[in-house]
C-alpha cells in the first residue's frame, strides 16, 4: 500500500509544482492576480494531503436544520452519540466523532477556510486547529475506517462574518472532508442556502445523497435528482428512516434495506485503498476546478487582450507605411547621394578602363558633395544612404552624437511624427485599460523613447536594404555589352583627338609645307569637346541608372513596412501580451495533464456522486 500512497503523492506533487510555477510566472495583469489567489488557496488546502494518506476517510454530514443529520449518524453508529432534535439550530458546533484509539494529532489537517489563523501549521505537520470543534470518541468498529463530522446547519440567520456563527464554523470544517453525505427532506431538498453551501463544498469531495424521514415523507428523489443533475453526477440516492434503523439495531432486528445498503457503502466501500482513491480523485477534481476557474477568468478577458494585440499590430503597420512612404519620397528626392554610391560601385566592378576612369572622377565629386551633405543631414534617408558608404557602425556612432543633442521627448531625427506617436499611445492606453493591464508602457513619453530606439534600428536596416539594392543595380549596369558600348565610344573619341594632331605633325606638314601645324588652341578645343563627350556618355549612363532607380526604390520600400526594427514600437506592451499568451497556453497544458492522469474517479463506486467539471 505504501507504493500506492507514493504514486498518489508523486502525481499530486507534479500538478502542485506546475501550478506553483505557473503562478510564479504570472504576468503583470489583474486577471493573473485573481488566478494567483485561487492557486494559493488550492495549495494551502492541499498541502496537508501527504500527512493524511494513511488516515481514515473524513465523512461530513451536511444538510439543513431538521433534515436528520444527527439521527443518521446515530443510526450508522448504532448508538446515540450526537444530540437529536428539531429546534433551530440543532447542531451549533462541529462535532468530530473518532475511534477511541485514533491519534487525532498525528493525522490532523490545517484549517484553510480563511477565518482561522495558519500560524500553527507547518510543512511537516498537518496541524488541525481544533478550536470550536467538539471531539467525541467511541469504541465503534465503523470508526476504524472513517472519521465523521456532524456539521453545523447552513440555513441559519446568523451573521456569516461572525467567527463564532454556524456558517463560519461550517465553512471551516467542509474543506477538511473527503466525503459529504448530503441529507434532505421533502420540505428542505430545495433549500437555497443548503444548495449554495453544497456547491462551494462539493469541489474536492465525493458526494452521497440521502433523503431522510422515510417514515413520514413521500419519496422526492426523482425531483431532487432533476434539481441536482445540472451541476452534479448524483450517483445513488438513498431513502432512509434513521430512527427505525437505530431501533432495529438496538433491538437486534432486521435493518431496513435502504439503510443496510447505505451502511455497506460506507463500511465496505471505504477501505484503505478506496480512501486513497477518493482522496486522489478529490485532489484532481479540486485542481481541475481551480485551473478551470482560472481559465474562465482568462477567457473572460481574452477578447480585450486580443484587441490590444491587434491594435498594436495596426498602429505598427500604420507607422511603418507612413515611414516607408517618407523614405521612398526622400530617396527619390536625394538621388545625388544614391547615384554617387551606385557609380562608385559600378566603377569598382568595372575595373580599370577609360570609361571607368570617367566614372571614378564623377564618383569622387559625389564623395565630396556627400561628405558635405552629411553635416547637414536631417532625414533618416540621407543617413541611411550614407550608411552604405561607411557601414552600420559609423551610422550608429554618428547617430549617438546626434541623439545626445535631442531632448527625451523628441523622436530621433524627427523621422517619426511625434503627434502621431502620442495619438497611438493614447489609443493603446484605452485598449490596455479594457484588458485590465498596466498602462505605463503605453505612456506617450515611453512610446517616444521606443521610437528613438526604433529609429536607430530602422535606419540601420534600411542601410542594409539599400546596400542590396545598390548591388543589384550595379550588376545590372555592369553587363559586358553595355560596357563595350561606352568603352568603344570613349576610346573612339580619344583616338580621334590623338590621331588628328599626330597626322598633322607627322604627315600633313611633311607632305605639304603649306599646312599649318595645330597649335595649343586645338588642344584646348579638344579638351572641351572631350569633356562634352564624356558628359554625354556619362549622361546616357546615368539615364539608364536612373531609369530603374524609382522601380527599385518602390520594390524595396514595400518591404520596409515589415522591417524587424518596427517591432521595437510598442515592444514593452506587446511583450506583456505575449506573457499573457504564454500564461494561458501553460494553463491549457496543465488542464490537459490533469485530464490525462485524472482517472481515479472512474475507479470509484458509481453510487458515489461528485460535482461536474466545468471544463
Amino acid at each position: 500500500m505504501e507504493s500506492l500512497q507514493s504514486l498518489q503523492w508523486r502525481r499530486q506533487e507534479t500538478i502542485s509544482d506546475r501550478l506553483r510555477k505557473w503562478s510564479a510566472s504570472a504576468p503583470c495583469w489583474e486577471v493573473a492576480d485573481n488566478c494567483n489567489e485561487m492557486v494559493k488557496r488550492f495549495l494551502q488546502r492541499t498541502n496537508s494531503l501527504e500527512g493524511r494518506l494513511g488516515a481514515p476517510v473524513i465523512v461530513a454530514m451536511l444538510g439543513g436544520t431538521g433534515t436528520g443529520k444527527s439521527s443518521l449518524i446515530n443510526a450508522l453508529l448504532g448508538e446515540r452519540v450526537v444530540f437529536e432534535g428539531k429546534e433551530r439550530p440543532t447542531t451549533v458546533e462541529p462535532v468530530l466523532i473518532v475511534h477511541s484509539s485514533f491519534d487525532i494529532d498525528k493525522f490532523s489537517v490545517c484549517n484553510f477556510s480563511g477565518g482561522v489563523s495558519l500560524n500553527n501549521c507547518n510543512d511537516n505537520s498537518a496541524g488541525l486547529n481544533l478550536s470550536g470543534i467538539k471531539i467525541e470518541r467511541r469504541n465503534n468498529s465503523l470508526l476504524e475506517s472513517m472519521l465523521i463530522i456532524d456539521c453545523p446547519d447552513p440555513d441559519t440567520a446568523e451573521d456569516v462574518e461572525l467567527r463564532e456563527s454556524n456558517l463560519s464554523r461550517l465553512r471551516s470544517v467542509l474543506p477538511l472532508c473527503d466525503l459529504l453525505v448530503v441529507t434532505a427532506t421533502q420540505q428542505k431538498y430545495r433549500s437555497r442556502s443548503v444548495l449554495d453551501e453544497l456547491s462551494s463544498a462539493a469541489t474536492g469531495a465525493r458526494l452521497i445523497f440521502v433523503q431522510t424521514h422515510a417514515d413520514s415523507d413521500r419519496d422526492i428523489r426523482d425531483d431532487w435528482r432533476n434539481t441536482l443533475e445540472g451541476d452534479y453526477d448524483v450517483g445513488r440516492m438513498f431513502f432512509i428512516d434513521s430512527l427505525a434503523a437505530l431501533r432495529a439495531q438496538n433491538e437486534k432486528g432486521i435493518l431496513p434495506k435502504e439503510f443496510e445498503e447505505f451502511r455497506q457503502l460506507l463500511t465496505v466501500g471505504l477501505g484503505e485503498e478506496a480512501a486513497l482513491r477518493i482522496r486522489q480523485a478529490n485532489y484532481f477534481s479540486l485542481a481541475e476546478s481551480v485551473a478551470s476557474d482560472c481559465r474562465d477568468e482568462i477567457l473572460g478577458q481574452w477578447d480585450t487582450v486580443n484587441k490590444l494585440r491587434e491594435r498594436i499590430s495596426e498602429e505598427r503597420r500604420r507607422l511603418g507605411e507612413r515611414m516607408a512612404g517618407r523614405m521612398r519620397e526622400e530617396l527619390i528626392r536625394d538621388r545625388r547621394l544614391w547615384e554617387s554610391r551606385l557609380v562608385g560601385r559600378v566603377a569598382s566592378q568595372w575595373g580599370y578602363s577609360p570609361f571607368s576612369l570617367v566614372l571614378r572622377i564623377y564618383q569622387g565629386l559625389g564623395w565630396f558633395f556627400s561628405g558635405a551633405l552629411l553635416f547637414r543631414a536631417r532625414s533618416p534617408v540621407q543617413l541611411a544612404i550614407w550608411g552604405t558608404y561607411t557601414g552600420i557602425r559609423s551610422i550608429k556612432n554618428w547617430s549617438k552624437k546626434r541623439k545626445s543633442k535631442k531632448t527625451p521627448n523628441n523622436a530621433v531625427w524627427n523621422q517619426w511624427d511625434e503627434h502621431r506617436l502620442r495619438e497611438a499611445a493614447l489609443i493603446l492606453t484605452g485598449f490596455a485599460n479594457d484588458a485590465r493591464m498596466p498602462t505605463e508602457h503605453c505612456d506617450p513619453n515611453y512610446v517616444i523613447s521606443e521610437a528613438n530606439e526604433a529609429g536607430n534600428a530602422y535606419v540601420a536596416d534600411i542601410s542594409q536594404e539599400l546596400e542590396g539594392v545598390c548591388e543589384r543595380l550595379a550588376k545590372k549596369n555592369n553587363k559586358w555589352l553595355r560596357r563595350l558600348f561606352y568603352e568603344i565610344l570613349l576610346v573612339g573619341m580619344i583616338l580621334f583627338i590623338l590621331v588628328r594632331p599626330a597626322k598633322n605633325f607627322f604627315y600633313d606638314t611633311l607632305i605639304d609645307p603649306q599646312v599649318k601645324m595645330l597649335g595649343i588652341d586645338f588642344y584646348l578645343v579638344s579638351c572641351f569637346w572631350m569633356i562634352v563627350w564624356c558628359s554625354i556618355l556619362l549622361g546616357v549612363f546615368m539615364f539608364w541608372v536612373r531609369s530603374g532607380l524609382e522601380r527599385e526604390i518602390k520594390d524595396a520600400s514595400n518591404s520596409w513596412q515589415r522591417l524587424s526594427a518596427l517591432e521595437l514600437f510598442f515592444a514593452a506592451i506587446e511583450n506583456e501580451t505575449n506573457r499573457i499568451l504564454n500564461y494561458r497556453n501553460e494553463l491549457e497544458n496543465i488542464l490537459q495533464k490533469i485530464t490525462t492522469i485524472n482517472q481515479q474517479a472512474e475507479k470509484l463506486d458509481k453510487r458515489i456522486g461528485r460535482k461536474k467539471s466545468n471544463m
